[in-house]
């Protein structure tokens, strides 16, 4: 269900469902969201439901304009995430697909070795002096989050709602990464980059001093900030803090509107960073001590419809297939499907849906179900590209879309080659012989994201002889009792063994062996699905 959120005047979270074809924001009483600000017409804008399901945004002709993601617009579709500044006031538009998934990376960072001008530091102050009523909007941040909830699912909900409390249009929120001076992006809001530009940089020497020397700061001081230097008209920036050390940083900034944050924005920063920080000690306690329990009926669920639809791979005398499943503890839902087309043809269907439950499950077997489908028919053989497109259209004019992770490969052995769509998934592994690697890495859209994105079909040469390896995030980001990730890199290691090159049940048998060896005993949180595919 889509909804656009904000705090009012008194600090109250507000959240209203946009349940009719149009919602109108205005200073008039029959608004649907009626603020009292000077700078609000009486009719501001409307948020229509287009026809396929998706939600845009209408300037009505207003004096002050309406902004989303700081950029003036007449109108434009909302995406998940998107904030809308009217007036003084910061909404939060949400479509209900959930805010995981990859963020970007954080080439707004600049290198830069000084702080922007006329910038204010301020100590952490333990406790923070603030209005009751602020320190109760703080504490709604990371209020209403799903269960069960990961480190970076309250993240991003928290951050979107400290944007709104803040009047920012921009912000992010990185955790401290493997080296002292390096940051993980884990959640931003307005840094996309369009089609026609950049956007307004963001400092690192501002950015990473919050974390490294534990304050709090802000630009400028003064009200006046000269735009030639090129970064945001006015930032925040304040440690996120667990067990009284600061583990990452939250930034929020306002790129066109020059009201400077004022001082007790700071301190409610600060305050924002340590909330930020109690919510994943709290959220990373309960997976670890009570998720499974209270969340016993959930996964079941999930389970039974996964094991439903994952059926033994289907035999060939052309290709070998095995399949490995170790089960998440905490979020469950990949699945696989083999489907053989003919003699020296094959399809493979790798899907994730691991913590979108039965939602994420009905839509997975959606895909599957009409890949399979159109392989089925008779005539002309389906292109993937179409075939994903045409998947990508139907998911995309549906509001109740989840972010479900697929890829698909077809080996051909006629034509001699490997074509393959990755849509959110690990790239796939190509095994040309022993010690011989080859990533197949296609970046592209998840699908539902974008009903007009069009899918293209990346292309290999398939040797004589060759071991395919499709695996689910569960197993590149299992991580040990110290927090420590495999990664990519482990397994990429593992499989330029010598040995490695081998039987598909002998490959999957050594993926999982090193993966128990790095887990040490902790369980997997989420699926590992691992299929691999050899011939020759």
């Amino acid at each position: 269900m889509a909804t656009i959120s904000y705090f009012d005047d008194q600090g109250r979270y507000r959240c209203h469902a946009l349940l009719d074809e149009s919602f109108v924001i205005g200073r008039v009483e029959s608004c649907h969201v009626a603020l009292v600000d000077d700078l609000v017409s009486r009719e501001h804008a409307r948020i229509d439901r287009d026809p396929d399901g998706r939600f845009r945004i209408r300037d009505l002709g207003s004096r002050n304009k309406t902004h989303v993601n700081g950029q003036q617009i007449s109108e434009t579709l909302l995406t998940n995430g998107d904030m809308i500044r009217i007036g003084h006031a910061l909404f939060e538009f949400l479509d209900g697909t959930g805010l995981n998934g990859e963020v970007g990376d954080m080439s707004f960072l600049t290198p830069d070795r000084v702080d922007p001008p006329d910038t204010q530091w301020v100590k952490m102050a333990e406790p923070v002096s603030l209005p009751a009523t602020r320190l109760a909007a703080i504490s709604m941040l990371t209020s209403d989050g799903g269960y069960p909830a990961r480190t970076d699912e309250i993240l991003s909900a928290g951050l979107g709602r400290l944007m709104a409390l803040m009047q920012a249009e921009r912000g992010f929120v990185a955790l401290r990464g493997e080296s002292k001076r390096e940051l993980r992006l884990v959640a931003q809001r307005g840094f996309d980059k369009s089609a026609g530009g950049g956007v307004t940089p963001v400092s690192e020497t501002f950015a990473l001093s919050a974390m490294l020397q534990s304050v709090g700061g802000r630009y400028p001081t003064t009200g006046k900030f000269d735009a030639k230097q090129g970064f945001a008209a006015a930032g925040l920036v304040a440690p996120i803090w667990q067990q009284k050390s600061p583990v990452g940083v939250v930034y929020v900034d306002r790129p066109t509107n020059p009201k400077a944050f004022t001082e007790q924005e700071v301190s409610e920063m600060i305050a924002a960073g340590a909330h930020l920080g109690v919510a994943m000690t709290e959220a990373s306690e309960r997976l670890s001590r009570n998720s499974i329990a209270a969340s016993a009926n959930w996964l079941a669920t999930v389970r039974r419809l996964q094991l439903a639809m994952t059926a033994p791979p289907a035999t060939s005398t052309t290709f070998d297939v095995s399949v490995k499943l170790q089960a998440g503890r905490i979020r469950c839902g990949d699945f696989c499907d083999v489907m053989p087309d003919g003699k020296d043809r094959l399809y493979l269907l790798l899907t994730d849906a691991g913590g979108h439950g039965v939602a994420g499950m009905a839509q997975g077997y959606g895909i599957r179900s009409a890949i399979r489908t159109a392989l089925t028919l008779e005539g002309e053989r389906p292109h993937p590209a179409r075939l994903m497109s045409s998947v990508n259209r139907t998911l995309g004019t549906r509001s109740a879309r989840q972010l479900v992770l697929c890829s698909l490969v077809c080996l051909d052995l006629d034509e001699g080659k490997i074509s393959y769509i990755n849509a959110g998934c690990p790239p796939p592994l190509l095994l040309t012989g022993p010690g011989r690697l080859v990533t197949l890495d296609q970046p592209a859209l998840v699908l539902g994201i974008d009903a007009q994105y069009e899918y293209e079909v990346t292309q290999v040469d398939l040797p004589s002889a060759f071991r395919l390896i499709c695996h689910s995030d569960g197993l590149c980001d299992l991580t040990n009792a110290a927090g420590e990730v495999w990664g990519t890199q482990g397994i990429h290691d593992l499989l330029l063994e010598p040995d490695a090159f081998a039987t598909p049940v002998e490959v999957n048998t050594k993926l999982t062996e090193a993966a128990d060896r790095h887990r040490s005993g902790k369980g997997f949180d989420d699926d590992a699905l691992i299929v691999s595919v050899s011939h020759g």
